[in-house]
């Protein structure tokens, strides 16, 4: 059976260094990967390979057993939704954040559909009508993952999503990581910190000189 998002051997080159040097991660539905790995291992590289944006010079990477270069980018960014370790916020309320992702593709958010997001990610529906720009890191990163699942993705991508939170912001965005695959997402999650990917509770993989290999003694 096909893994719901699949790296099989994927190289990265640029500039005469070899990033990535045949990666490879499977990831189920509802299960997380945390890759964890030293500044300049690939483990960020391999999370904008997965999520389509950067060009690969090697290998495969697969949503639900199809090579990504055969999905509309537009299609597999909506299914397969990355959130980046500082995720911008668009002018506006919270509530126009939600909806780009659905009006870019001719569908409008209501305001019921909204609040249900905002209520998915531990904020209440009257958070909609906050100017976004205004938001601390932690409600800005809560915010980022509900505009993702606007889109109605069965992956998230996420890039260091507790940097510079405070430790009480950053549990409470680990926990909603774990709700959120316990819901069937596949969640694959880059951070340095091991307390963080201990807490998350699934698959930890290490990034070393472009390779991802099983942490030793991790479940």
């Amino acid at each position: 059976m096909a893994a719901r998002i699949e790296a099989r051997g994927v190289r990265v080159e640029r500039g005469g260094r070899r990033l990535l040097d045949g990666a490879d991660l499977r990831v189920e539905a509802g299960e997380i990967a945390a890759i964890e790995g030293a500044s300049g291992s690939g483990k960020t590289t391999l999370l904008k390979a997965i999520a389509t944006l950067l060009a690969v010079d090697g290998g495969q990477v697969l949503l639900e057993g199809v090579d990504a270069a055969e999905i509309a980018p537009t299609v597999f960014r909506r299914r397969v939704a990355y959130v980046p370790q500082q995720p911008p916020m668009l002018e506006g309320s919270v509530a126009d954040n939600l909806a780009t992702g659905p009006r870019l593709r001719g569908a409008e958010l209501g305001g019921a559909a909204a609040g249900a997001l905002l209520s998915r990610v531990g904020l209440p529906s009257s958070f909609g009508a906050r100017v976004a720009r205004e938001l601390s890191g932690g409600e800005r990163h809560r915010v980022a993952l509900a505009r993702a699942l606007a889109n109605d993705p069965v992956a998230l991508l996420l890039d260091e999503p507790t940097a510079a939170l405070d430790p009480v912001a950053a549990r409470q965005i680990l926990d909603l990581v774990g709700a959120l695959a316990g819901e069937g997402l596949s969640v694959v999650v880059v951070t340095h910190v091991e307390e963080h990917a201990a807490r998350l509770g699934g698959t930890r993989w290490i990034c070393r000189a472009g390779r991802v290999e099983a942490r030793e003694g991790a479940s």
